[in-house]
């Protein structure tokens, strides 16, 4: 529904929404020119807010690169009515709210969500930042600092290398092409200009109420959050300005055809072609990008991708649009390459222009656009919700590109089939506009990218001829998976119930429309006694399970092109199958992937790239994320069966492909099944369904046989534990962990990390400005509660960082000691309502549910039960929680360049034991 209104200066405009849409928009234009949405929507449980800035990294002042990032920063710490740094966050904190922002190369963009009855006080302060920040002198110096701690953190991340690399043999006068997080030598004082000033004539350039996008959603009425705006945006300043465009082409002509290669740091082999193409934001009712990037990625039998499979050179192709500055941008075919695959990249090169070539005499039908049209008709139609903050996220960026009232529905268009315009995009795919863009491991050169200092090299261009092109390409058929019965059966929602009780087998059903979409969810675990008893059996259930979804890849991949999802993940006690999408044909789908799994062949080259697969993550693992690092290094080590990379990898090297065709056998045999649906679905339906996994997979195991894993708890403090690192920088995960699994224990210790993430964020991120990556949380493993401190620092070493953690917890003992009541209550009841929030999409309800179900917790009351053991906890309780909490061992996990590895060595295993499991 779309309600408009407009009084004075003011404009209203119509905004169209999806046809399943409920929310209420109005779209005003304030007197000051800020474009304004509000979205009333009766059924949020939390209001949110989002502002874009129409200016990013792109519009850097060329002296202060990384600038328009650094005032994002800037912008949370302090305005003129609220000049603490901490108190926006701190308020959000308090009233179980979320925020962030990011810079794009085109846009800056501010959003939070909280407690509706907070949402005026909230937009309060937000407001501020585009009015009246301080900018203050203090926390630019110490902000700085983490600019550049945020810069260091991601020297070692391939992706961001390869930019940088991509950047240097792309047009330099392009401002997407230079230098946009900032670091310590490009954000400080210049002879005639300071830091400060700097900032705020950045300020004073961009954020102007016309260059600015406002959206308000929460179940408040349109009048309220009308008046919301008004009262708190009404001074954000109009100083006349217009979002800048972008003159400078992306590539120059002479710069074209080329080819570079870029080292990688990770075990990654990837060939990356890229043509200059105009924005297709400006087709965005005809999506010619969309319709050919759809046939170029294509991975069905005969595509491209299927036979350079075939050929062992490809595990992965997407492509797609990249760069988009409004005039221009790059398509971009992106190739996950096998190590064969890279001694063959011309042939590749020749491949892809053969597949375009056939594409532009044989795929221009006005059929293929239709069934691509339809597909996207049916998302629009059925869209799945999204919190307030995503949501207004989403809108705001839509303003700034689309007309107002196509901000909805911007995304979804493909109004008709254009032959010339896509043949206008199709022109440019050309070999004499390429540039190849090779990443391996192995290359080297004697060129360094200046910010994140990345290898790379110019290659010979090749003009590949026909000759080199692989056989038995050919477009996609018809899609048979599209969906035809679209009707929904029940809007209501049933209890959660069992539809089969065996012994070996359990199908539970929880049957519901609330989220208005014929759609289903199925989570079928197959488990296995022996599934996790070994790394070897570890390995070995992971390998099926890529196997299985590797060699239904192209069968399949129509199918999850009509919305239909499948997955197969491997765990402790055996493997899940996953199933996502419309309830028509679905039943078709879950057949195959039970029929591939029972006697699919298990050919060769699938499971070498099964195998390839996981021998790359384990690898690369490593070089992951340090913080990444640390949080799976405490779960691999405290619960159990769980196996190290460095254990997998070992076993890997181990298992041969008779090996796992023999462990399918055995694995079939001893199975037991546990099965939820969720959804659009009857009873019967669902009841069928499960009537034919258990015929099609025979479960023999009881329940009683399978495994279950467990948290183990320390009796004294273990040594620091280092996993095997290849990142430069230190850091250090903090774990306290709780006594027991009882609800009460966990309501407590909820409470806790409600309480100290506020002050431990403000005092070693924003006081001390220890790293860019610092939290406090709650963090419980499996049923056992926990909290997680965590600090990743470019300039600290961890024994730095542990005294830091342990001397804010020792000031933090006072600060619970003194709690007055009052303030702990707020915090429950921010818990309280989090904990009991309405799922905003199926798939949120199934994973709950699933949760719930893996534990036992069969009345599915589970988050009801603990918010109710939140709201009755005293504040005596929560004061005595902390201090038992305190007194008990503590489990650290933490690395530093440079530092060897101890994880091979399991100091923690002798110090550990299982605690009783406890309802």
């Amino acid at each position: 529904m779309t309600t408009n209104a407009s009084s004075g200066n003011e404009q209203a405009q119509r905004v169209i929404p999806g046809p399943g849409d409920s929310a209420e928009y109005r779209a005003l234009t304030l007197d000051n020119g800020l474009q304004v949405l509000l979205v009333h929507d009766a059924a949020a449980e939390r209001a949110g807010a989002a502002m874009n800035v129409a200016a990013g990294s792109a519009f850097n002042p060329e002296a202060f690169p990384g600038l328009a990032h650094f005032l994002e920063h800037m912008l949370f710490l302090g305005t003129d009515r609220y000049p603490d740094p901490d108190d926006y966050h701190q308020f959000l904190g308090e009233h179980g709210g979320q925020h962030n922002a990011f810079t794009a190369p085109r846009d800056t963009n501010y959003f939070f969500d909280i407690a509706p009855e907070a949402f005026a006080p909230a937009l309060a302060r937000f407001a501020r930042f585009f009015i009246a920040p301080t900018l203050d002198e203090t926390c630019i110096e110490r902000e700085r600092h983490a600019v550049h701690a945020e810069y260091q953190s991601r020297l070692q991340d391939d992706a961001r290398r390869l930019e940088d690399a991509l950047s240097q043999a792309l047009n330099p006068d392009h401002p997407y092409n230079r230098f946009s997080i900032g670091n310590l030598d490009t954000l400080r004082d210049l002879p005639g200009q300071t830091l400060r000033d700097a900032l705020v004539a950045f300020h004073e350039s961009h954020y102007d109420a016309n260059t600015l996008s406002l959206v308000l959603i929460g179940p408040q009425s349109l009048d309220a959050l009308d008046a919301l705006a008004r009262e708190h945006f009404a001074e954000v300043p109009d100083r006349g300005l217009t979002p800048r465009t972008i003159d400078q082409p992306v590539a120059l002509e002479t710069q074209l055809p080329a080819a570079m290669a870029v080292q990688s740091l990770q075990h990654q082999h990837q060939v990356r072609f890229l043509f200059p193409i105009p924005d297709p934001d400006q087709d965005y009712r005809l999506k010619p990008v969309s319709f050919l990037s759809n046939l170029i990625g294509h991975e069905a039998p005969g595509s491209l991708l299927a036979c350079l499979r075939q050929r062992g050179w490809a595990d992965g192709l997407s492509a797609g649009s990249a760069r988009g500055d409004g005039r221009r941008a790059l398509l971009m075919v992106n190739i996950e390459l096998t190590p064969q695959g890279s001694e063959h990249l011309d042939e590749i090169q020749a491949s892809l222009m053969a597949w375009i070539d056939l594409i532009r005499d044989q795929g221009m039908a006005s059929w293929r656009y239709d069934e691509q049209a339809r597909l996207v008709e049916q998302q629009f139609r059925f869209q799945q919700r999204q919190s307030p903050a995503r949501q207004a996220t989403a809108l705001s960026l839509a303003m700034a590109r689309y007309p107002i009232q196509d901000v909805c529905r911007a995304g979804f268009l493909m109004e008709g089939f254009d032959g010339p315009r896509i043949h206008e995009y199709l022109k440019c795919l050309t070999s004499s506009s390429l540039l190849r863009l090779y990443s391996g491991p192995e290359v080297s050169g004697e060129q360094r990218s200046p910010w994140f200092e990345t290898l790379w090299q110019y290659d010979t261009v090749c003009q590949c001829g026909a000759d080199g092109v692989i056989d038995g390409l050919a477009l996609p058929d018809v899609n048979d998976f599209i969906a035809g019965d679209l009707e929904l059966l029940d809007a209501s929602a049933t209890a959660t119930r069992c539809l089969i009780d065996t012994p070996e087998m359990d199908l539970w059903l929880h049957a519901t429309g609330e989220f208005g979409a014929p759609r289903v969810e199925w989570r079928i675990s197959l488990q296995n006694p022996h599934a996790g008893e070994s790394a070897a059996h570890s390995v070995m259930t992971e390998l099926l399970a890529r196997w299985l979804e590797d060699s239904l890849s192209d069968t399949l991949y129509p199918a999850r092109l009509a919305g239909q999802g499948m997955s197969a993940h491997a765990h402790a006690r055996g493997m899940t199958l996953s199933f996502s999408g419309w309830r028509d044909r679905q039943a078709l789908v879950m057949d195959r992937v039970l029929d591939q799994l029972v006697d699919g062949d298990m050919s060769d080259h699938h499971l070498q790239r099964a195998s390839r697969s996981l021998r790359r993550r384990w690898q690369d693992e490593p070089a992951s994320a340090l913080h990444e690092q640390l949080n799976r290094a405490l779960v691999q080590n405290v619960i159990t069966p769980a196996w190290s990379s460095e254990a997998r990898l070992t076993a890997l090297e181990s298992i041969t492909h008779e090996r796992l065709r023999d462990f399918r056998r055995q694995w079939l045999n001893e199975l037991h099944v546990q099965a939820l649906a969720t959804g659009d679905i009857d009873a019967e339906q669902a009841r069928q369904m499960g009537a034919r996994v258990q015929a099609r997979l025979s479960p023999d195991i009881t329940g009683e046989a399978i495994v279950q894993p467990a948290v183990l708890s320390p009796q004294t403090t273990p040594p620091l534990l280092r996993p095997n690192s290849r990142r430069r920088d230190s850091g250090i995960l903090y774990y306290l962990q709780g006594e027991g699994g009882s609800v009460a224990e966990q309501a407590r210790l909820a409470i806790l990390g409600q309480i100290i993430s506020a002050p431990f964020f403000n005092r070693l991120r924003t006081e001390q400005q220890l790293g860019y990556v610092v939290s406090a949380r709650y963090q419980p493993l499996l049923e056992v509660p926990g909290l997680g401190l965590l600090v990743q620092s470019p300039d600290h070493d961890s024994d730095t960082l542990r005294a830091r953690i342990e001397a804010f917890l020792t000031g933090f003992d006072d600060i619970v000691a003194a709690m007055k009541d009052q303030d702990i209550n707020a915090c429950q009841q921010a818990v309280a309502e989090r904990l009991v929030e309405r799922e905003q999409r199926l798939g949120q309800l199934s994973a709950r549910l699933w949760q719930e179900l893996a534990h036992g917790w069969t009345r599915f009351d589970h988050r009801e039960r603990l918010a109710e053991a939140v709201r009755h906890q005293r504040g005596e309780d929560i004061r005595t929680a902390w201090q038992q909490l305190r007194s008990r061992p503590v489990l650290m996990v933490g690395a530093d360049d440079g530092v060897a590895a101890n994880i091979a060595e399991t100091p923690w295993q002798a110090l550990l034991t299982a605690p009783p499991r406890q309802p």
